[in-house]
């Protein structure tokens, strides 16, 4: 007797068990459900911020550099300083044949006024007449010449202190005193801190349901126990690899279909001063399909 009891209550244990496996399941499988009707994530993510190439508008030698690598540094603050003799000269050579040209002119004002009251009495020629406008004209256009030429330098001359156009994180700085520049070359980077974004490369099997406005949660692995806010800004108008130097040519040689993935611009509505964003570092986003921030498009 008793081992037949034991025989129904293990029966009856792997019943419970195997309905609580079952039920347990479509929990799983409910739980799923739903979340994915609400959410949609990847891990596939990663900072970005606007990076602006500083490079000198006017060539020569630096004579002194304020930041050092890595420094974060104010819009408007002193980042180098081009040696400005060479340009200095090259305003007062502008300035004395700005002079010069403004004298030509007076000259030429009171040629044309004479010769003109003698064609009006008949004691000249037209032609002579003419020929006097024609060199007033022409000394007006030496003085407008003169002037540009006179605003051109001194706007080089300025140029041989490069500010900061942004306020962020200089980077790659190897510059140093003595260095000759060129104009328009990039000489390091500066990380903008007034916009950062992640760029989360979600399945194409998940994006239909992805909309601008839609607001985001962004976990970086940076600082995982700080998740931040965000909005879905934009969606690319490709994948990845449509855009890459040389892209796949499905139609030749044998053919395995593949996931293909589409980058979707997440903005971060609240960044934290005491919390500096690295961009390429990794983020999770998860994207609120039924929360929108802005009105839907």
């Amino acid at each position: 007797m008793t081992f037949f009891n034991r025989m129904t209550k293990s029966k009856r244990f792997k019943k419970i068990m195997v309905a609580a496996f079952f039920v347990l399941s479509g929990g799983v499988w409910l739980g799923y459900w739903i979340y994915g009707h609400y959410y949609v994530s990847t891990d596939d993510a990663y900072l970005n911020a606007n990076v602006i190439q500083i490079a000198p508008r006017v060539s020569g030698k630096v004579i002194k550099v304020y930041i050092n690598n890595n420094q974060y540094v104010k819009k408007d603050q002193p980042l180098f300083d081009i040696d400005p003799e060479p340009f200095q000269l090259a305003v007062n050579s502008a300035q004395a044949q700005l002079n010069l040209s403004n004298a030509e002119l007076d000259n030429a004002t009171l040629t044309k006024n004479r010769v003109l009251t003698l064609a009006e009495k008949k004691f000249v020629s037209t032609q002579e007449g003419d020929n006097a406008v024609s060199e007033y004209k022409t000394a007006q256009a030496k003085v407008e010449e003169s002037k540009a030429r006179l605003d051109q330098a001194n706007l080089d001359l300025r140029y041989t202190r490069v500010i900061s156009p942004a306020t962020g994180w200089v980077t790659n700085v190897s510059l140093n005193g003595g260095d000759i520049v060129h104009a328009n070359q990039a000489l390091f980077a500066l990380i903008s801190d007034d916009k950062f974004w992640v760029d989360a490369n979600f399945k194409e099997t998940q994006l239909e349901a992805i909309k601008p406005g839609q607001t985001a949660t962004i976990v970086t692995d940076l600082y995982p126990g700080h998740p931040f806010n965000g909005v879905v800004e934009s969606i690319s108008g490709g994948t990845g690899s449509a855009f890459s130097l040389l892209p796949p040519q499905n139609a030749t040689g044998n053919w395995v279909k593949v996931t293909q993935r589409i980058p979707v611009r997440v903005l971060i509505l609240n960044p934290d001063v005491n919390l500096p964003l690295r961009i390429g570092s990794s983020a999770t986003v998860t994207v609120h399909l039924r929360q929108y921030l802005y009105q839907k498009p």
